[in-house]
């Protein structure tokens, strides 16, 4: 009987395939995790590898121990694991972009799925959640830099926001007091941009964090329940967008006033 071919989920796309000696390799080499999703033919859809790792001994004829065997493989599992497969393996591979919202995702990674939105593969990237931990260091936010306030008020970090709020508003009090040059006035605000395009994707990451603490605090063993509260708390706000281009256009005419 020819061996499993394995196919996992990584940055947003499928790779493989690797047989289950390999995925061991890969799962002892930290390239995936238990989170990490995997699948193969006879599966009906994307799968974490904690899941299939079960207690059943794998048989002698794998030659792999731990625990590890392969589905049984059928004609109708098959058709099923192509209509369910998120990243549409092995034959076409999607984008990150084209992964469905929440398809095939359980645990952690389904919790942030419903607290980001529409753009959790993109997140999903930059927070290497497929590397086994959450981690946004040393990445770049262009929305953060351009931005600023008005893209914390649009992914609800309200109050993130308020504390940029003022620390721009004391940096603008403080330059207008010392009589700082125009020159360096810009100087001094292109590096606090620069700062919010470096710790924007970790702050985000903090921030969806925290929501997905205080939703399992207040639903406990009610995944379902979870999910919904974070779809609500989450996503985005256009209306918190507007209220921080309001308050930008306030600070600028503040100022101004302020510089006169």
């Amino acid at each position: 009987m020819q061996e499993a071919q394995w196919y996992y989920a990584r940055n947003g796309s499928s790779e493989g395939p690797v047989d289950l000696a390999g995925l061991q390799k890969l799962q002892q080499d930290g390239v995936i995790a238990g989170h990490t999703l995997i699948w193969c033919e006879g599966m009906a859809g994307w799968q974490p590898l904690q899941a299939l790792q079960t207690a059943t001994p794998a048989s002698e004829g794998n030659g792999i121990a731990d625990g590890w065997a392969a589905p049984p493989v059928g004609e109708a599992a098959v058709a099923r694991a192509a209509s369910d497969d998120p990243y549409r393996a092995p034959a076409a591979p999607a984008t990150p972009d084209a992964v469905p919202l929440g398809a095939g995702l359980t645990g952690r990674m389904a919790l942030y799925a419903a607290v980001v939105g529409g753009n959790f593969p993109i997140y999903r990237k930059r927070w290497r959640l497929d590397q086994g931990t959450a981690n946004a260091a040393g990445t770049w936010h262009w929305p953060g830099f351009l931005f600023g306030v008005i893209w914390m008020m649009y992914r609800k970090m309200y109050r993130m926001a308020a504390i940029w709020v003022g620390v721009l508003l004391a940096s603008s009090v403080i330059e207008a007091l010392l009589d700082v040059p125009e020159a360096l006035s810009l100087v001094i605000n292109l590096g606090m941009s620069i700062a919010v395009g470096v710790l924007a994707n970790s702050w985000y990451l903090q921030h969806c964090q925290r929501e997905i603490a205080r939703a399992e605090a207040l639903n406990r063993d009610d995944e379902a329940a979870v999910r919904s509260t974070l779809a609500a708390r989450g996503d985005t706000s256009v209306i918190g967008a507007v209220i921080a281009i309001a308050v930008s256009v306030g600070l600028g005419i503040l100022g101004a006033v302020l510089t006169g």
